[in-house]
């Protein structure tokens, strides 16, 4: 006579219970996921601004050191003007006027009524200015220092 090996009814039972995933668990998981996407698309807006900004700033350095080169081969006065009611800035050299535009929420405003940039002719600034640049909650400060034409970025909370 043959035996046959007996299969218990625990086995079979708990095979049957292992093929997918409760719907109270599938609910938790996506509850996760709707609380973590706003917080990231949030996250990644202000990397997005910052990265906009650094840009910006990078692009005016570079605009500020070519004009101040220019004034001293040139032996003119140019000056840099912020319009951020019509989002550009330009540079005024001799009869040359150029206009750069600039993102519609980067701001740059100074305590003076003229919101300028002088150089001189040996390529340094004609008054001590601090200019404040932001865009949404993220500010830099512009400094500008008397003598030899330096400046620096500062970040401020």
């Amino acid at each position: 006579m043959m035996r046959r090996p007996v299969k218990s009814v625990y086995h079979k039972a708990s095979l049957t219970h292992d093929f997918g995933y409760t719907l109270i668990e599938v609910l938790i998981v996506l509850s996760i996921a709707c609380i973590i996407t706003p917080i990231s698309f949030l996250a990644f807006s202000h990397l997005s601004d910052e990265v906009t900004l650094k840009h910006f700033m990078s692009e005016l350095d570079e605009k500020i050191h070519d004009t101040q080169i220019a004034a001293i081969s040139e032996s003119d006065v140019p000056r840099i003007v912020f319009n951020n009611p019509e989002h550009f800035y330009y540079v005024s050299f001799k009869n040359r006027i150029e206009r750069i535009q600039m993102n519609p929420r980067i701001t740059i405003y100074s305590g003076y009524q003229e919101n300028s940039i002088m150089i001189n002719q040996l390529g340094h600034f004609t008054n001590i200015k601090t200019f404040t640049i932001t865009l949404g909650s993220i500010r830099y400060r512009l400094v500008l220092l008397l003598g030899q034409g330096r400046y620096y970025y500062e970040k401020t909370t």
